[in-house]
């Protein structure tokens, strides 16, 4: 064989061995592995036990907990009877003139997150994964689930499932959180001094919050239980208050400027699965929540042609007027028969009267969630100790332009990067305009301690294991720099 040859077969031996060689100790080996494996230090974050672990709270997203009153289950489980007019009543809320939001109280309440769905229809049962999964994972790093009994060799809970009205304002549901957290700490300090000596440890919480819960989230760290003032010109006092008893927050496939779903679940209603009826659209748009998810510049454009073909212009969601000139949602008069059963004492209504109950609930959710995003969007980076990491979904086709008719009709539908519900540039907030101005660097008014990409749809972030890889170590092994100063870790 001649030299040159003899060369060329070894480089090409050497490159098929690389290929297939195990990639253990080997500088060819192109492997690329899903699996996890823990290191020392990793199996020894995930067995420890102690006051210095701080307790996680999981906060769900839109649709994620069960609703109940007291005739039984009105969200949770699915099948035909979800969307009787019984079902819908106690799933809608009511309307009145005169009635501040925080004052038109459903008797169905929130009755815990929900962890998986049942769902019957034509003749099929089947079940839906939901937050359970996280929590079996949160368990699978260590940490130990309040809602079960305690497993043998562990002496106390360490996470915590925030239950809540998806459907009501996010600041009257951030006061909420602020309870739940109040009453969490209480009851570990009693744990900690029965079992440590330890009176009064202050407890500090790591928060991972999903889709609408994110900016349930944001919310509580930037103004904790403060509501938004009464005159929606003013915001409430930016102090970083919720930060006092929480570390770290986790915010995962959250709608930061909104999402375009909203908009069109808000105007065509909502079918949950396949194949599966329709949730009317007049019982949605009685929630305040949907109204603090609608599109902002970057979360979508609902866009229409301008006279003389001069292009396309995008409407002010937050302008009651669009919606009450293309008869949208509440301010479609076909909605009635759906008012019916929540405004109270309907049937001795007339329908303008009624029409007109719909038009200032509409009014009085447009306001209070216009005012709720600019108050998320003031640029303020958190305390020092207080980490904000964003996991956010870039792999799957999402809404980012619907086009609407002359008629008001939604017309035709373009998309971009995203989780499938949530476009990747409103989980970072990138842009507070639609023009993309140069140099084209992430603009957000969110200072994220990391920012990670992940491969998922909207709901699948908690299935991946690229998710989990770099959640758990942010939760159980990055310290903040207060724990960096107390463990000298940095000697």
């Amino acid at each position: 064989m001649k030299p040159i040859h003899a060369v060329f077969a070894l480089f090409l031996l050497l490159v098929l061995a690389g290929c297939a060689a195990s990639p253990v100790g080997s500088y060819q080996s192109t492997a690329v592995s899903n699996s996890i494996l823990n290191s020392e230090l990793a199996l020894a974050a995930r067995s420890y036990e102690g006051i210095d672990r701080n307790p996680v709270v999981i906060i769900h997203g839109f649709l994620g907990a069960r609703l109940a009153d007291p005739a039984g289950p009105v969200w949770g489980n699915f099948s035909t009877a979800t969307f009787s007019d019984a079902n819908l009543k106690a799933l809608g809320l009511p309307m009145e003139i005169g009635k501040p939001l925080a004052a038109l109280v459903s008797p169905s309440v929130p009755a815990g997150i929900l962890d998986d769905a049942e769902i019957r229809f034509a003749g099929f049962t089947f079940r839906q994964p939901g937050y359970g999964l996280a929590v079996d994972r949160l368990v699978k790093a260590g940490y130990v689930d309040g809602s079960r009994p305690l497993p043998r060799g562990r002496k106390h809970p360490n996470l915590f499932s925030f239950a809540y009205d998806w459907r009501r304002d996010l600041p009257e549901s951030a006061a909420k959180l602020h309870e739940f957290l109040l009453e969490k700490r209480r009851y570990l300090q009693e744990l900690y001094e029965a079992e440590y000596g330890v009176r009064d440890y202050d407890v500090q919480f790591d928060l991972v919050a999903h889709s609408m819960g994110g900016l349930l989230a944001r919310y509580y760290l930037m103004y904790g239980d403060q509501d938004l003032p009464h005159d929606p010109e003013k915001l409430p006092e930016l102090d970083w208050r919720g930060c006092l008893m929480v570390d770290k927050l986790l915010v995962v496939g959250t709608p930061n400027d909104g999402y375009l779903d909203t908009f069109r679940e808000l105007v065509e209603g909502l079918v949950l699965v396949p194949g599966a009826p329709r949730l009317p659209s007049g019982i949605l748009a009685t929630f305040p929540s949907y109204y603090q998810m609608l599109p902002g510049a970057s979360g979508g454009t609902v866009a229409f042609e301008l006279s003389g073909g001069a292009g396309l212009a995008a409407y002010d969601l937050f302008n009651p007027n669009a919606w009450l000139q293309n008869k949208w949602g509440l301010g479609d008069p076909a909605n009635d028969r759906y008012w019916k059963l929540v405004i109270p004492d309907a049937e001795s209504k007339t329908p303008e009267e009624r029409r007109l109950i719909a038009r200032d609930h509409l009014i009085k959710c447009l306001v209070r969630a216009w005012q709720f995003r600019r108050a998320l969007s003031v640029p303020s980076a958190p305390p020092e100790n207080c980490l904000l990491y964003l996991f956010a979904g870039d792999a799957v086709d999402t809404a980012a332009v619907i086009r609407v008719g002359a008629d008001g009709r939604l017309l035709e539908t373009e998309y971009s990067a995203g989780d499938g519900k949530v476009l990747v540039s409103s989980a970072r907030f990138d842009s507070k305009t639609r023009e993309i101005k140069m140099p084209p660097f992430s603009r957000s008014p969110i200072e994220w301690r990391a920012v990670y990409h992940i491969g998922a749809a909207h709901m699948g972030f908690f299935a991946s294991d690229a998710f989990w890889k770099n959640a758990r170590y942010n939760l159980l092994m990055q310290p903040t720099p207060e724990q960096r100063v107390r463990y000298k870790l940095n000697e």
